[in-house]
């Protein structure tokens, strides 16, 4: 596979003493066929089998040459086949701004990343499965400020946020609702140059309601189609979110488990969602998939030879929108495929998926195979 290295990307990277950059993008293609029952159309309804550009992201990242750096990113993203009608075709996905807190922390700020659930906290280009299951209890991005601290020699951390979405939404500051977060993490078992670890996280997450109303509601695991879990709008004033995360490497093997539960107080009483998944990960050539200590995540593999790493992948998990008096439907979800990171760069994807949607009254199958090509600079 055919890579950029070298002096043809110098003019990616420079800076002065003012600042320094780095040019990135991230195009990602995706192919998603889909096969359904006559249950699930009639509960979801038809799904397209369609090509997605499921990113068209370009990025600039460095310091701004401060007495004590400070950080930036911006990414601008194509937004594809996927956006609304009304959706602007370009848009800010990233813009942070990172500031130096003491010798052990950090005070992040700008429209940014909540600091909640582990699926969601880094790079979906980075992790063993495709598509992130647990979307019902996370916003993916918001205006907000963060404040990290790093412990233990870089084995724990700490972080809490505050977002308000005011200005991406064009409305009063007022109006908008509150957001609040926090995640510790830990590494009990850090060996062999991070090639064996455990992670150990938990997360809350506490949501104002707007306009009176909460919505969870999530697809089935494609960035493409239709709603498979929707408790539509719920009159309400709050809602709680606690996640629990591990991370268990065994140099090529891994296991990346998740599990939500939510309290959303509706006016007729405290409705109870959850949400789980279990994803196991084996890298038949060998490699390990590095451990970033500051984001507490695990990074994209490495491959150590030409022919690239080949890596096994296999997911079970579920999400239950079923509470006391509101049916969002449950949702399980199975899948297994191959990653061929083909070079640091390069990376391409295969996953078979098969869900059973319990949603009124019956149970619908849906089968879906996802192909993704992938390059992230």
């Amino acid at each position: 596979m055919p890579d950029v290295l070298g002096r043809r990307t110098k003019w990616a990277n420079g800076g002065n003493k003012l600042f320094t950059y780095q040019l990135g993008a991230a195009p990602i293609l995706d192919y998603v066929a889909v096969a359904q029952d006559g249950d699930s159309k009639s509960q979801v309804g038809s799904q397209e089998s369609r090509f997605d550009l499921r990113s068209g992201r370009f990025s600039v990242r460095g310091k701004l040459n401060f007495k004590q750096p400070w950080q930036y990113l911006l990414s601008l993203e194509y937004k594809g086949l996927d956006r609304g009608e009304d959706d602007p075709a370009f848009g800010i996905t990233d813009l942070k701004f990172v500031v130096p807190a003491g010798d052990r922390g950090q005070i992040v700020f700008g429209k940014i990343k909540e600091t909640f659930i582990y699926e969601m906290v880094g790079d979906a280009a980075n992790l063993p499965h495709q598509e992130r299951l647990l979307n019902p209890f996370f916003n993916s991005r918001n205006i907000g400020i963060v404040y990290r601290r790093f412990l233990w020699q870089d084995r724990a951390t700490l972080s809490a946020g505050w977002f308000n979405n005011w200005f991406t939404d064009n409305q009063k500051f007022n109006a908008s609702a509150n957001t609040y977060t926090a995640r510790i993490t830990a590494l009990p078992k850090y060996e062999l140059g991070g090639k064996r670890f455990i992670h150990l996280g938990v997360g809350v997450r506490y949501v104002e309601a707007e306009n009176g109303v909460i919505r969870l509601k999530g697809k089935n695991e494609l960035n493409i189609g239709s709603n498979y879990v929707d408790t539509k709008e719920m009159p309400a004033s709050h809602q709680w979110n606690l996640g629990v995360e591990q991370l268990w490497s065994l140099e090529n093997f891994s296991v990346l488990m998740e599990y939500v539960h939510n309290w959303t107080a509706t006016t007729t009483g405290v409705e109870q969602f959850n949400g789980y998944y279990i994803t196991t990960s084996y890298i038949l050539s060998g490699e390990a998939r590095p451990y970033d200590k500051k984001a507490a995540y695990a990074r994209r593999v490495l491959p150590d030879g030409k022919g690239g790493a080949w890596e096994l992948v296999a997911r079970a998990g579920r999400v239950d929108l079923d509470g006391r008096k509101v049916l969002g439907g449950i949702n399980n979800k199975y899948s297994f495929g191959l990653n061929w990171w083909a070079t640091q760069f390069w990376k391409f994807g295969a996953i078979y998926g098969i869900s059973n949607l319990h949603s009124n009254g019956i149970t619908g199958i849906s089968n879906s195979l996802q192909l993704r090509l992938q390059w992230i600079y």
